[in-house]
């Protein structure tokens, strides 16, 4: 049985939806990119910022890796 396409509108809806009101409310760390940062140690410049680089960089190489070549 394969997954239905259309359910992804839920988890990518949510998602929009509530990056959008992180956006507007302009409150500091809120947003998913800034939280990624804060928990990267990439901002603030914490002692694993190389460690967190590496993870984000293998995890970005790995979905892309993914989608291309299934």
């Amino acid at each position: 049985m394969d997954f239905p396409l259309w359910l992804w509108a839920i988890p990518a809806g949510s998602f929009a939806v509530l990056e959008a009101l992180a956006i507007r409310n302009r409150r500091q760390g809120d947003t998913a990119s800034e939280l990624i940062r804060r928990l990267a140690g990439i901002s603030p410049a914490r002692p694993w910022k190389p460690l967190g680089i590496a993870a984000i960089t293998a995890v970005c190489t790995w979905l892309a890796d993914h989608l291309i070549w299934g």
